[in-house]
């Protein structure tokens, strides 16, 4: 949501909840108070506390959220939808942090294949240069017990 990764813990948003949280999202930007409405089982909580519990990770320093209730049961339903919101939010982290893991250990295997081939290369370019070093003083070991008579030699 412009630019901030937000933690709805639904598989579907309503256009009137992505329209309220973005409204959220450019008052905090801005500094600034905003009075929102929307009728009752629009998911309102469940907006307000991904979109601030969101901005709150991605800005560490921009303060606190105060959410009040009329009643203990309103209380109990906010606390109750606040745990799926970081339930879902540590899942999701969990699940980038595994991902990047994943990437990290393909990059480091693929750099650790490379030099192994470096390594093959190398190994196999000095045992060419050894077995070829061997061969030429076969050859010439050759050419001194079969090599052409000079004079003056004997078989």
């Amino acid at each position: 949501l412009e630019g901030l990764e937000v933690f709805f813990p639904y598989d579907r948003i309503y256009l009137e909840q992505y329209q309220y949280m973005r409204s959220i999202k450019q008052t905090l930007d801005a500094g600034g108070h905003c009075l929102l409405e929307m009728p009752t089982g629009t998911g309102k909580t469940v907006c307000l506390l991904s979109l601030i519990t969101s901005y709150q990770l991605a800005n560490p320093n921009c303060g606190k959220l105060v959410y009040c209730t009329r009643t203990v049961p309103e209380m109990n339903s906010v606390m109750e939808e606040l745990g799926t919101v970081f339930s879902y939010r540590s899942e999701q982290l969990k699940l980038d942090r595994e991902a990047a893991g994943a990437a990290d250990a393909r990059n480091t295997q693929q750099a650790e294949d490379a030099s192994m081939m470096d390594v093959e290369e190398s190994v196999t370019s000095s045992t060419n240069d050894s077995t070829q070093q061997q061969q030429q003083q076969q050859v010439r070991k050759r050419k001194r017990i079969y090599g052409p008579k000079k004079n003056g030699q004997k078989e």
